[in-house]
């Protein structure tokens, strides 16, 4: 009886090693990761890491100055404290720090070390981490530190975290709690979310999909599910495959948060509590979640030359990131569009509404998008961007849809910016340099037979100006001023953005060549009186609707502290709205690129 139970024990014992086989074959040899949660409240974790095979005297380990996805120093090392370096045997190692990133540890012959530091979690509007009673949000970045050496080298996270909580990344999981990177830089763009929050997983075709919530909202993960699954077809429409078998869409539901991240197998999305409903919200809430899931091929998947691979210790340059952001801000309301998640209306009223917005911005004259991609890392005051650059986004966007118009154009509507985006995909997916200009101009030519040099000159490292009325004649469209909004809004017009502070109305953004840069008024002057009227803001449009276009106005205000006075013509305010409808009389031909572009029939 006892060699029967015996023989029971060790076939069980056999299979449970079997079963468990896999997860150790992926951890043999990987570094590992260790956090531990140490104060919540005061957003506070332990964290070690165990490097093994060193092979040098000195071992260099460092935490990235930013982080994917948003192209900004950042200084992340500063949330680190109490670093300790100890070899296998737990005997402490000598170690410096020689630079604001890196710690230098002299390694007296060690094969294996180990790093414990504290971090400090608590940068949840930077997408980079937060800790507290109900979450833990790891972007790595922000959280685990690396050496460059073993960059390449798998690794495995463990976290220890309160039973209740529930861990979710894109990442490969390997038991509760527990997920496996093959390197680096997988895991630092694939963050985990742990903690108590909403999740629903399910499939589309092949992939599998998660939905997360963190925080109290008034979501609703049905119509989540339905328009994402909507995207997933529309997506594979343009790039056939995709670059992952699981996706995550993590959503941050808290008060006043905004902004997304994208990463290979994931995205992090930050809305307001109620940002989910009504239709208006969600229709911004979607556009988000459509740019960062196109993310998972333009950008994550290829990339511009510049910015592949990374660097993580300072900023990475490239004249393409406007294909980066703005190819997948005009992809955003496209899909949907196409998807059926917005009428045409709200595309076309999305579309009104960038062209508009673009038409109002001086530095439209000035700053190339190539120029503009190259300072994306540059910070500037509100009223200088106002004046003297452009948007990677915005003009990209409106870019990218006039090279998708330019392709149809020359290759007889048989070719267009999905055939652009798929050979970039096919050629460039996981290109250890990226692709360049020479590259995008090259695929153009092959889709056309046309040189794009004199497009590249005039659109992109040019400030040529966009013929919209041009534009959108290809499809049957033009542009009409909507007269109604006009009579809601001011007459007139100074050129300049006003706020409130202290009571009095200052000069936030000024338009270059406007009334009042003519007037020598600059950003942050405060304004007193207009005709000898005082102003602010509980009277200021009352002040304005008496006044006449064309004339000339007194203006008293403050600039540095000095009481001045100047004289102001107020101009015509331009339009405050603009819509997008159909041409009088429309070509089949017109029809057929509105089709062939909106998967749409065309309707008057």
């Amino acid at each position: 009886m006892n060699e029967n139970r015996n023989k029971i024990i060790v076939k069980t014992s056999f299979l449970i090693l079997l079963l468990l086989m896999p997860v150790y074959a992926q951890s043999i040899g990987s570094n590992i990761y260790k956090l531990s949660i140490a104060d919540a409240a005061h957003h506070l974790a332990d964290v070690s890491v165990e490097f093994h095979d060193i092979k040098s005297q000195t071992f260099v380990v460092k935490l990235p100055v930013w982080r994917t996805g948003r192209y900004e120093i950042l200084d992340l090392p500063a949330n680190i404290r109490k670093f300790k370096a100890y070899d296998a045997k737990g005997r402490p190692l000598q170690w410096q720090k020689i630079n604001k990133n890196s710690w230098q540890i002299t390694s007296n012959g060690a094969n294996s070390i180990e790093v414990h530091y504290q971090i400090y979690a608590n940068r949840l509007r930077d997408r980079v981490s937060h800790i507290d009673s109900t979450h833990a949000f790891l972007d790595a970045s922000g959280v685990f530190i690396y050496n460059e050496e073993q960059r390449q080298k798998s690794l495995e996270v463990r976290l220890q975290v309160p039973t209740a909580w529930h861990s979710v990344s894109g990442l490969k999981s390997l038991a509760k709690d527990t997920f496996w990177a093959a390197n680096y830089d997988q895991l630092v763009d694939s963050p985990i979310e742990s903690g108590l929050h909403s999740l629903r997983t399910f499939t589309v075709e092949e992939q599998q999909y998660q939905i997360l919530v963190w925080g109290d909202g008034n979501y609703d993960m049905d119509v989540l599910q339905s328009d994402i699954s909507k995207l997933h077809h529309q997506a594979k429409f343009i790039w056939k495959s995709f670059p992952f078998s699981n996706y995550v869409f993590m959503y941050h539901a808290g008060n006043m948060l905004r902004g997304a991240t994208e990463h290979v197998n994931s995205t992090i999305i930050q809305t307001d509590h109620f940002g989910f409903y009504p239709r208006k919200k969600y229709h911004k809430l979607i556009s988000v979640t459509s740019h960062e899931f196109v993310h998972t091929w333009n950008v994550k998947a290829y990339r511009p030359a510049g910015i592949s691979p990374y660097d993580y210790d300072k900023e990475n340059y490239s004249d393409l990131f406007w294909m980066a952001e703005g190819t997948s801000s005009y992809y955003d309301k496209l899909l949907a569009a196409r998807a059926g998640i917005f009428t045409i209306e709200e595309f076309l009223d999305d579309l009104a509404e960038d062209i508009l917005e673009y038409s109002h911005k001086p530095g439209r004259k000035v700053m190339s998008l190539a120029e503009s991609s190259y300072n994306t890392w540059l910070a500037n005051n509100k009223s200088r961007t106002h004046n003297a650059t452009v948007s990677i986004y915005l003009k990209g966007s409106l870019v990218s849809w006039l090279l998708d118009q330019q392709i149809r154009e020359l290759s007889n509507n048989n070719k267009n910016l999905d055939d652009l985006s798929y050979l970039l995909y096919k050629n460039f997916a996981q290109s250890a340099q990226g692709y360049s200009s020479a590259d995008v101009r090259q695929l153009l030519r092959e889709l056309t037979g046309h040189d794009f040099t004199e497009f590249w000159q005039d659109y992109v490292e040019g400030t040529k100006a966009i013929d919209f009325d041009r534009l959108l004649a290809y499809y049957g469209l033009k542009i009409e001023e909507d007269t109604a909004a006009d009579e809601e809004e001011e007459h007139i017009a100074f050129g300049w953005e006003l706020q409130e502070e202290n009571g009095l109305l200052k000069i936030a953004v000024i338009d270059a060549d406007g009334s009042a840069w003519h007037a020598g008024l600059a950003q942050d002057d405060l304004l007193v009186a207009i005709n000898g009227f005082q102003v602010n803001d509980d009277n200021i449009d009352k002040v304005l609707e008496n006044l006449q276009a064309n004339n000339t106005y007194s203006l008293s205000y403050f600039n540095q502290g000095q009481l001045k006075t100047t004289k102001i013509q107020a101009v015509q305010a331009p339009p405050a709205k603009l819509n997008i409808v159909a041409v009088d009389k429309i070509s089949r031909k017109q029809q057929n690129h509105f089709e062939s572009w909106l998967k749409h029939r065309f309707s008057k």
